[in-house]
């Protein structure tokens, strides 16, 4: 017997399910791996055969085998399995010197669930805030719809960029929510989005994932990111993330034992040194904003927060095709659901007739430490409630407060890119 040690890596895939089209199978020489600092017991060798039941006449007591829905080669069925792939890593950024995350394991587990783009620049850029949600950049323009940071008295505060020429002035943007001061250094961050308009039911990149052990390597293609959650562990934020796979199957005899992770230099993002913040007031929301002005909205800081989670799901939608052993041609986000809860050890009375009333929030929720490739947030633009805030939690020590939120429609960006009017986003700083 073996033992058990193992390790996932990730490739991105160039074609969905790295069909060869002269064979209709899969092939991923070609594709470069890299392997992830995942925690050990979610990774398994993942999915089931499906096949189809014979229910056919029989002279006695006994069963049929069942039928393989897959195809053939030649005169040779082909091994097949479909399922779920799920991963749990801490979000540990990029570090100096990088100016995305698309190379990196992290990077690339997002991008199977979302669009990206980056801020606009890859460094502290240093501007002048004429207040603290108006910025005249150094480095122009900043991308509409994505995040940036500061360290303001050593905390980590992030914002959306709502307008990429503010006023119609060429060299100004607004964001929102404002931050708590005047700054003088912006960092910038890749912003991984939820696809709205025209790239509805995209995203960035389908993956091949390769576990290898001793004795054992199963290869997984056509994958794509059906579920996204972080949580925290102490402060440390975990994110667990499940992927859809088209195709699964097995090359144990090529099997060359596990690969070393590949850590990146940054830090584990940490839910210390930053906030979770709501917007002082409403969101656009239903309607799209005109002009040039978007959405600059105050900030509420949360005091008291001690803890969040969130959700994020996508609904995928195989594309039926015949031509290959997947049976689909690609997967499409259908649908999408974001679930964030926050708890909180005091009331916030900012919030107590926002269920009654209606009212939406952006919700923002930002990751330590601070600086050049190091912090990441989560920001929700058009928030609403899902429970009454006025049922409080009293069943522990101390008296506590939920507030649970879901995505709305959001129309605050004012400007053209690719991430306008996202209800959802998740970011880090490059």
């Amino acid at each position: 017997m073996s033992v058990t040690h193992r390790s996932i890596s990730v490739a991105v895939e160039s074609i969905f399910g790295s069909i060869d089209g002269a064979t209709g199978l899969p092939s991923v020489g070609g594709l470069s791996f890299t392997s992830i600092p995942a925690e050990r017991d979610p990774v398994v060798l993942f999915g089931e055969a499906p096949v189809s039941e014979r229910n056919e006449l029989r002279s006695g007591p006994h069963l049929q085998q069942p039928e393989l829905d897959t195809m053939w080669n030649s005169s040779n069925r082909q091994q097949r399995r479909t399922g779920e792939v799920t991963i749990t890593l801490d979000l540990t950024t990029v570090g100096t010197g990088a100016d995305s995350y698309d190379d990196t394991g992290l990077g690339r587990l997002l991008r199977a669930g979302f669009k990206s783009i980056t801020s606009g620049f890859t460094a502290g850029d240093t501007v002048t805030m004429s207040t603290s949600s108006v910025v005249v950049p150094t480095t122009y323009p900043y991308e509409l719809g994505s995040m940036v940071g500061a360290s303001i008295a050593g905390r980590a505060e992030y914002a959306s960029v709502t307008s990429d020429d503010r006023g119609g002035l060429g060299t100004t943007h607004g964001l929102s929510p404002a931050l708590s001061t005047t700054t003088t250094t912006l960092y910038p961050m890749q912003t991984f989005y939820t696809a709205t308009g025209s790239d509805s039911g995209s995203v960035d990149t389908s993956l091949c994932f390769r576990i290898d052990g001793v004795n054992f390597r199963s290869f997984m293609v056509g994958c794509k990111c059906s579920s996204m959650s972080l949580s925290l562990d102490g402060g440390r934020v975990m994110g667990t993330f499940t992927f859809q796979a088209a195709h699964i199957f097995d090359e144990h005899g090529s099997a060359g034992g596990p690969d070393e992770p590949v850590h990146q230099s940054g830090a584990p993002c940490h839910f210390r040194g930053s906030y979770a913040v709501i917007s002082s007031s409403a969101p656009t929301s239903g309607t799209t904003v005109g002009g040039t002005t978007g959405d600059e909205l105050g900030r509420t800081n949360v005091a008291n927060c001690s803890s969040f989670e969130l959700s994020v799901t996508n609904e995928l939608t195989p594309k039926g095709s015949s031509s290959d052993i997947l049976g689909m041609s690609d997967m499409e986000v259908t649908g999408v659901t974001v679930e964030c809860t926050l708890t909180l050890d005091a009331p916030l009375s900012t919030v107590v007739n926002d269920f009654r009333d209606r009212v939406k929030r952006s919700v923002l929720v930002g990751f330590g430490p601070i600086g050049e490739g190091l912090g990441g947030c989560f920001y929700i633009p058009a928030a609403h409630l899902t429970a009454d805030p006025l049922r409080y939690e009293i069943g522990g020590e101390i008296v506590q407060q939920t507030l649970s939120y879901s995505q709305s429609h959001y129309g605050g960006d004012a400007g053209t890119g690719n991430a306008k009017n996202s209800p959802f986003r998740i970011a880090l700083t490059i």
